[in-house]
């Protein structure tokens, strides 16, 4: 019912629950205890005395259906699809379906997590049904070495994709974080799996905060979701993953072809912290320089009094220097 739910209210007007419960023949009171557990989770519901309920246009559950239809045919039948109501994390659902059905390319999407994971082992907020939780496995040839630089093209793809949507203000921030008016809005998770000289897979985990609003112990730093943004502009999850993953799929295309060289430009365009003092730290071992963008390779350029340095990704923080 829920679906059904969200569905008839994706006009983003008010619905009293005595109407909704004839349009789906039950009872208000019915209505009300989907709607009230709904609340709970966090879903961004507004209920007013008098005029019922709300609910942001367009903030219907994810429909695979509605994902493939948006996208070209080719595209739509080269991945095995899988939707989950819930699972731990979206990755280790794509490591679970690579290893027992042994599809080589595949798209893992969840309404919710339940062990949602960022970067250096980082826990990842992930509310029932308010965000984009996914996860893509592509085979790659080189190795490791072929895979400088992914998750930069990757940010790069979701960035673009939100800017033909409407969103302004979305930058990078090296090497995998996405932010929005200054606040962290999506994160990448790339995992590799294989022979790391030649031929591997790469699973490919994306987080954005679209509907979320409410502030959670988990996050441990500024963040922010489409919604609260307040541009209004597109909201509909099913419709944001089509984009995304058709920018994806020719950005990857570009990328196996011709390494991250092609995306430098464009991707210092969004370069949020490009120019500024900021602090690098990996391990036990700082280092504190002025960002100036990034190398052909994907790698940050850092220049300090000692010359400039050029810092591969994996387990750093990039943070901004205060004291500079």
């Amino acid at each position: 019912m829920l679906n059904d739910l969200l569905v008839l209210m994706a006009d983003g007007r008010f619905h009293s629950g005595e109407r909704l419960g004839a349009e789906l023949g039950v009872s208000r009171a019915a209505i009300w205890k989907v709607l009230s557990r709904l609340e709970k989770q966090g879903f961004p519901l507004q209920r007013v005395r008098g005029k019922g309920y709300r609910i942001p246009p367009n903030a219907v559950l994810l429909d695979l259906m509605q994902i493939q239809a948006a996208l070209p045919e080719a595209l739509r039948d080269s991945w095995d699809w899988h939707l989950s109501q819930q699972v731990d994390s979206t990755n280790a659902e794509a490591q679970r379906q690579l290893q027992s059905a042994g599809a080589r390319r595949l798209v893992c999407l969840s309404e919710q997590q339940l062990a949602g994971r960022g970067r250096r082992g980082r826990v990842w907020a992930s509310p029932f049904a308010q965000n984009i939780y996914l996860s893509i496995a592509e085979p790659f040839e080189g190795g490791a070495r072929s895979l400088e630089g992914l998750s930069l093209v990757v940010g790069l793809a979701l960035v673009e994709t939100l800017e033909n949507a409407g969103y302004r203000g979305c930058k990078l921030k090296w090497p995998n974080d996405v932010l929005l008016d200054g606040r962290k809005l999506a994160g990448i998770l790339t995992e590799l799996s294989g022979d790391l000289t030649s031929e591997c897979l790469v699973v490919i985990g994306v987080g954005v905060n679209v509907l979320m609003r409410n502030e959670s112990p988990e996050i441990d730093q500024p963040w922010t979701s489409l919604l609260m943004s307040g541009q209004k502009q597109e909201l509909d999850r099913n419709r944001l993953i089509a984009a995304f993953l058709s920018c994806l799929a020719g950005s990857l295309k570009v990328f196996k072809q011709d390494g991250f060289l092609p995306f430098v430009e464009r991707w210092e365009q969004r370069d949020a912290w490009r120019n500024r003092g900021v602090k690098v730290t990996a391990g036990n071992q700082i280092q504190e320089g002025v960002s100036r963008g990034v190398t052909a390779r994907g790698a940050l350029r850092l220049v300090s009094t000692q010359g400039e340095t050029h810092i591969n990704g994996g387990e750093v923080s990039l943070r901004l220097n205060d004291a500079t």
